[in-house]
């Protein structure tokens, strides 16, 4: 005889075995042959189509172990293939202070996708494709995007310009100031040296060319009568090139020495230069001047602090 208690005991064994297979979940079912062959063929039209995402979900079925071995071993070589290819693209998503937003959502081609836009790749199709995303607080963000079959990873940048921005607008930064601001090294008073460097030149140059004409005008005087100009029957000629060889000494004389005076006019000028465009006080600041004076004139330096 079986006692109550134990018989009852068996009854509650029984029960929560009952309880506990009615709790258990489902495993899912392998796919048949005919599934096996109808998802390979679907994921061949999809490639052509290049829908790649679909092509992809039909050609997991087929790879199942329980597909025919046929079916199945071109499943998974054409999976690897897909694989390779599937553009996926990676969004960074920032507000307008450069940091990065959470709980972003995005949908593409009007579709909603359920995922947060957290940094991961998404797998796209090939093709053009129109997105927009959401965040809390802020307009949406509308992009189309040229998705290329084989881009993997392809970083793509999204502003919520109207984010942590502080109120009245974005904070214009101040105008540089004159001590920090760049200014050029070149300035009026190194445009004046470099005159009268030029100007030096041209008073040498003169006074080598004159140099030459009185040399010529005295060989000439000499050639014409010699040191005895008044028994010279070409007198008149002799005390004109003579005349002018005096004329042409005297200009290259002062051709030399007013270009030698203008040019180291000019390198002092140059050399005392302020470094910046604008001279600050204490500085000092030097200038050519020039004073006529009867029979010729006097070249000098003015400084000004």
């Amino acid at each position: 005889m079986t006692s109550p208690d134990r018989k009852m005991r068996q009854v509650v064994g029984a029960a929560s075995l009952v309880a506990c297979l009615a709790a258990a979940p489902v495993a899912a079912a392998d796919p048949t042959k005919a599934q096996c062959i109808e998802a390979d063929t679907s994921a061949q039209n999809e490639r052509r189509a290049e829908q790649l995402r679909a092509a992809r979900d039909h050609l997991s079925t087929c790879s199942n172990p329980a597909c025919p071995a046929l079916v199945r071993d071109d499943c998974v070589q054409r999976l690897s293939e897909i694989e390779s290819v599937m553009p996926t693209l990676v969004f960074a998503v920032k507000d307008a202070a450069g940091e990065d937003v959470v709980g972003v959502h995005v949908t593409i081609d009007g579709a909603p996708v359920a995922v947060d836009v957290s940094g991961a790749p998404m797998a796209m199709d090939p093709g053009v494709h129109g997105f927009t995303f959401v965040a809390e607080g802020a307009r949406p963000v509308v992009k189309t995007f040229v998705v290329r079959e084989g881009e993997h990873d392809r970083l793509e940048r999204i502003v919520f310009a109207d984010l942590h921005v502080p109120p009245g607008g974005p904070v214009a930064l101040p105008p540089p100031t004159s001590s920090t601001a760049t200014t050029s090294t070149w300035n009026p008073q190194k445009t004046a040296a470099v005159a009268l460097g030029a100007a030096g030149v041209v008073g040498i140059v003169v006074g080598s060319v004159t140099g030459a004409l009185s040399f010529g005008a005295w060989s000439s005087s000499q050639s014409d009568c010699g040191t005895n100009t008044s028994a010279c029957a070409n007198r008149p000629q002799a005390l004109s090139d003579r005349s002018s060889a005096v004329t042409d000494a005297t200009l290259s004389d002062v051709g030399f020495v007013a270009g030698g005076l203008l040019l180291a006019a000019g390198v002092v000028v140059y050399l005392t230069a302020p470094s910046h465009a604008s001279t600050s006080s204490g500085s000092l600041t030097l200038a050519p001047s020039f004073a006529a004076a009867p029979g010729g004139g006097a070249l000098g330096l003015t400084g000004r602090f």
